[in-house]
């Protein structure tokens, strides 16, 4: 995405489907918007292959360069969910809560609603996980 994309043209979907190979080096065929900004185009974005495993997650220029400078990368592995999830939990939360996610295509996707995936245990979880790596 580049800033001079007409915001108004944005179309911001959940889960999307490839229909040809992205720029990453992953055999992509989904991609998970955790974030989306129209305002900055700022995201977060989870890519998946044919078998909804993660390869990897990609963030927006913006977000990165808010990271503290040890984190401060583009592609981060699948391992590293849980950091980014609690590093950018605002921002996930508010957008996986508006209007723009689909309460019955979240719990579709995950096998959770919304409030289970996002719970205070949820994150404890994501917390210890941290500590793992």
């Amino acid at each position: 995405m580049t800033k001079k994309t007409n915001n108004t043209d944005l179309q911001i979907t959940f889960i999307h489907q490839f229909k040809r190979s992205t720029r990453t080096e992953w055999p992509d065929k989904f991609r998970v918007c955790w974030y989306f900004n129209p305002e900055t185009l700022d995201y977060i974005y989870e890519h998946k292959n044919e078998m909804f495993v993660t390869n990897g997650f990609v963030l927006s220029d913006g977000l990165k360069d808010q990271l503290p400078e040890e984190f401060r990368k583009k592609y981060f592995e699948p391992c590293e969910r849980c950091l980014l999830f609690l590093l950018f939990e605002l921002q996930i939360t508010n957008f996986i809560n508006s209007e723009e996610v689909d309460e019955y295509e979240f719990e579709n996707v995950f096998g959770l609603s919304k409030r289970c995936y996002f719970s205070a245990e949820a994150i404890d979880d994501w917390s210890e996980q941290i500590e793992l790596l």
